[in-house]
């Protein structure tokens, strides 16, 4: 098999199904596997109803975040399938089949590329992978957010159709599945955020690059799941905490005084959240 997609699914049936009931017409993809990542709201059963022969319905075996629920997917779509390339998609995505065949076509033609994405309609999905200082200026959402406006205008603007970057948001991308195998996928001691970081760097590592098409666009209705389950920012990000400490820590070695740096920064990055989230509310 060419092809198969991965999407996860977390207690938000109706996006999944959603996404399902556009997806499965996409006659460039082959296979579609739905992973349900033990939701505790019945959604098995209620997305069972789109198994088909090109829809696969699995439930994974814990709720183990993004990374495990992907590496479930992906590795039964390996063992099952064999195929070629895995996309990766949240449930709050569209796309259309063009851009499918572009980023296969890629993946294909560019031994040197592992990772390849589109270019997203709403917001920012490139960046560059952060270095110590580049995770301190990513924990605030002003500074963080005009670093991708910039790296998007200055893609846009490229003559170049393939253009070389640092990380993919994870909301929308392929990976060569001997790239997945060569680094054994996602980190799963992550749970919530970090884990495109990781994933480029442990390409990276390997000699193996991310890279996004700058004639290719697709739509992402930004963290719906999360909106749903967390209700603020201020409560998602003290999640992400363990994942950038696992970053910091196994993936750019800091030492103790880097450590206080982040841990007072992180503070300070919090506080702007409960602020943001206050200003919302009044809104």
């Amino acid at each position: 098999m060419d092809n198969v997609l991965v999407v996860l699914n977390y207690n938000d049936s109706k996006t999944t199904e959603g996404f399902l009931k556009n997806a499965q017409f996409c006659n460039a993809l082959q296979k579609i596997i739905v992973v349900d990542n033990c939701s505790t709201t019945g959604d098995f059963r209620k997305i069972q109803q789109y198994a088909s022969d090109k829809v696969d319905v699995i439930q994974s075996e814990k709720n183990g975040g993004y990374a495990y629920g992907n590496n479930f997917g992906i590795r039964y779509a390996i063992d099952k399938y064999s195929p070629e390339v895995c996309f990766v998609s949240n449930p709050d995505v569209t796309f259309e089949d063009e851009t499918i065949v572009k980023m296969q076509s890629c993946l294909r033609k560019n031994e040197d590329i592992a990772v390849v994405a589109p270019i997203v309609n709403q917001g920012y999905n490139v960046w560059h992978l952060p270095r110590f200082w580049g995770v301190i200026e990513s924990l605030f959402l002003v500074w963080h957010n005009f670093h991708k406006q910039v790296l998007k205008k200055r893609i846009l603007h490229s003559s170049k159709p393939i253009i070389k970057v640092g990380a993919v948001e994870g909301s929308f991308f392929a990976i060569s599945t001997k790239a997945y195998e060569a680094i054994s996928g996602f980190d799963e001691r992550t749970f919530l955020y970090y884990e495109e970081n990781i994933l480029a760097k442990r390409l990276r590592d390997q000699n193996l690059n991310v890279c996004v098409l700058v004639d290719c666009r697709y739509n992402h209705f930004h963290s719906v799941s999360i909106k749903k389950q967390y209700k603020s920012k201020a409560r998602a990000f003290k999640l992400f905490y363990p994942s950038m400490i696992l970053y910091l820590e196994e993936y750019l070695h800091i030492n103790k005084f880097q450590k206080k740096i982040f841990d007072f920064a992180f503070c300070l990055a919090h506080i702007e959240r409960l602020l943001y989230d206050c200003v919302c509310k009044m809104l």
